[in-house]
């Protein structure tokens, strides 16, 4: 067994393998450039709060940033699980986030994404408690939307960044997301 695992840490290394955070034999660690961002405001609550996700786990902004995070979010609900007596029982919470990253030197757009998270959440008789399950399920969604954000963002700077495209529209590197359930 112990073979096996050697054989795979081996082949691994040999892929080229390397953790995007962290500290590295190397000295390596997340790309400088995720330093160079400031994340714009992002109207309504949810945005906000994914606004504040977001920075908490991005490093601190230079004085002077290169690029602007300008994201929007929309939320929807949809019943997933109905009674015989067609009451919804369960609910769906959908949030999508329109990412673009806007490089000021360039006066472009460098990265565009569209994420989407779901989460859900059971319908009681209790007000409170459906008011307590659908706040959980958004900060469930804006911590899921923020750390892949955050992932994407490392990944796309640690593979090139803007220097990467070479004029490719941004268009098509993106495919829609999928429809609403």
């Amino acid at each position: 067994m112990r073979a096996i695992w050697f054989a795979f840490l081996l082949m691994l290394a040999a892929c080229g393998f390397k953790p995007l955070y962290g500290h590295h034999s190397d000295g390596d660690k997340a790309p400088p450039e995720l330093a160079n961002i400031q994340v714009n405001f992002i109207k309504d609550a949810v945005g906000q709060e994914l606004r504040n996700a977001i920075m908490d786990r991005l490093p601190p902004p230079k004085a002077q940033p290169r690029y602007q995070l300008n994201i929007t979010v929309d939320e929807g609900q949809t019943g997933i699980a109905i009674a015989s007596d067609a009451t919804v029982t369960r609910q769906q919470l959908r949030d999508t986030a329109h990412i673009v990253l806007f490089d000021s030197v360039t006066q472009k757009n460098v990265w565009k994404q569209d994420l989407f998270t779901t989460a859900g959440y059971n319908i009681l008789s209790s007000e409170f408690s459906n008011l307590v399950g659908e706040e959980d399920a958004r900060m469930r969604n804006v911590d899921d939307l923020s750390e892949r954000t955050v992932n994407m963002l490392a990944l796309f700077f640690a593979r090139g960044g803007a220097n990467s495209l070479n004029g490719t529209d941004l268009n098509s590197l993106n495919p829609p997301p999928p429809p609403s359930p």
